[in-house]
């Protein structure tokens, strides 16, 4: 993950400033890479749900939770970015009239409040389906709204080639940092699973 984080700092750093926002142009593709991941990992948790569904394999299962808790986790930094991105750019924290925005933070919502009542309930079935529920609606949300004043397509629509070899690479680089971290919810979560199953001493 070091080697990663890294990586994707030097990205940011070659990337060169824009005649209207400046180096703030470095935390616009951060933000466009962080919401690419986010969607991805999203849509890979509920891949991951259908094959766990009809497999019904129990080593699918650790992978599962963990990936649906790597991307609510990519999806909170991607909002929080997105905030930071707004007040340097429009000059305030949150751009409520932009339907971009909205469906962003009810993306956030559903998504974290999904993750806890899967972590109370604690059934697999259940889990799995709401995996493949959260990426629906993420995606719908998402790609479903309209645009008032957030660009289109700033970066293909930049004629910067520079730009546009650097975007797809930041977004894999992030990408790969979710996945890394997804890895690692993983090996605390098979931890957790192998200590409860020791067998405790007798008093």
């Amino acid at each position: 993950m070091p080697v990663l984080a890294v990586l994707a700092l030097a990205l940011i750093w070659l990337i060169p400033a824009e005649q209207t926002l400046g180096w703030v142009i470095r935390l616009v593709f951060l933000h466009g890479a962080l919401v690419q991941a986010g969607l991805i990992l999203l849509a890979a948790a509920g891949i991951l749900a259908v094959v766990y569904l009809v497999s019904r394999r129990a080593d699918l299962y650790g992978w599962l939770a963990a990936l649906q808790a790597g991307a609510v986790v990519t999806w909170a930094v991607y909002v929080v970015s997105s905030m930071v991105v707004t007040y340097l750019s429009w000059g305030e924290w949150i751009a409520w009239s932009e339907p971009r925005v909205q469906a962003s933070f009810h993306v956030l919502w559903f998504s974290v409040v999904s993750l806890l009542i899967a972590w109370w309930v604690n059934n697999r079935t259940f889990t799995a389906l709401v995996n493949i529920v959260v990426a629906g609606v993420a995606w719908f949300l998402v790609k479903g709204a309209s645009i008032f004043r957030h660009p289109f397509n700033p970066v293909g629509e930049s004629g910067s080639m520079l730009y546009q070899w650097l975007l797809p690479l930041l977004t894999l680089v992030v990408l790969l940092l979710g996945i890394e971290a997804t890895r690692l919810l993983h090996r605390a979560g098979q931890r957790r699973l192998a200590a409860s199953a020791a067998p405790r001493p007798v008093a």
